[in-house]
């Protein structure tokens, strides 16, 4: 496993245990700055030598997944989605905390590079069958000559569920783009995650085709698919950035 994907998931570990603390009082900080998700800056990105991640915990319960680097320089890009320190739970006490621990000994350190992406822009979307989780087959006459999104996902991953209620909206905005969401998982399984987050997405279950996309790249993965049923845009993981750019394609399209 490259160093890549060992750092996506010692994140997905650390808040795992920040959860305790309560989904809502869980934050990131990223040399100084607040974020609610790693930027796609940080995940694409070949990391410096000196990147450090530690765990801070307030007495009142906030807890931050706190991320230092001297030579990392977050691009203006990523910094628009950075959240106000009077906006964050008990900001300036965190901050005073990041500083204290930034400059001190412990904390995990990563050199990260990135897996090779197992699909290619431009390349012809696969011929695919595939079953939704009422028993219907879907299959590439279903969705001709119109924009297909495939996002894929699975019940453990965090950011996966986090997306979900931002993704419904777009189906919402462009009702004539066919958007897809799959996962290896039985129907069983998966409707306890759809049911509560009211993904509304076609969900397709118990996948076996496009699984093989994900490789060792992480989920979630999103594709984009052009009315001619070619791969026009594709992101692995999830960010503002990577959402907003994904979207504003999808438009671009129809």
């Amino acid at each position: 496993m490259n160093k890549f994907r060992e750092f996506l998931l010692l994140i997905v570990m650390l808040f795992c245990v920040a959860a305790s603390a309560g989904e809502r009082k869980q934050v990131i900080i990223i040399n100084g700055y607040f974020f609610n998700e790693l930027p796609a800056a940080l995940k694409k990105s070949i990391t410096p030598q000196d990147l450090k991640v530690f765990v801070i915990k307030t007495p009142n319960g906030t807890t931050a997944v706190a991320i230092y680097s001297s030579s990392l320089k977050l691009p203006k890009e990523s910094l628009r989605y950075a959240v106000p320190i009077e906006k964050i739970s008990e900001g300036e006490e965190l901050m005073r905390r990041y500083n204290e621990q930034k400059d001190a000994s412990g904390g995990f350190s990563f050199t990260m590079t990135s897996d090779k992406p197992l699909i290619k822009v431009g390349d012809k979307f696969p011929d695919f069958s595939a079953v939704d989780i009422k028993g219907k087959t879907w299959t590439n006459a279903d969705v001709k000559g119109k924009v297909m999104v495939l996002n894929l996902w699975f019940t453990g991953c965090g950011p996966c569920r986090k997306e979900m209620p931002e993704l419904s909206t777009w189906k919402d905005e462009m009702p004539d783009v066919m958007f897809f969401s799959s996962t290896y998982e039985s129907p069983e399984v998966a409707r306890q995650v759809l049911d509560n987050v009211r993904f509304n997405w076609i969900p397709l279950v118990n996948d076996t085709q496009f699984k093989a996309f994900i490789g060792n790249n992480g989920y979630p993965l999103t594709i984009v698919v052009d009315k001619s049923g070619k791969i026009a845009a594709f992101e692995y993981g999830t960010s503002p950035e990577q959402r907003e750019s994904l979207k504003n394609q999808i438009s671009e399209l129809r």
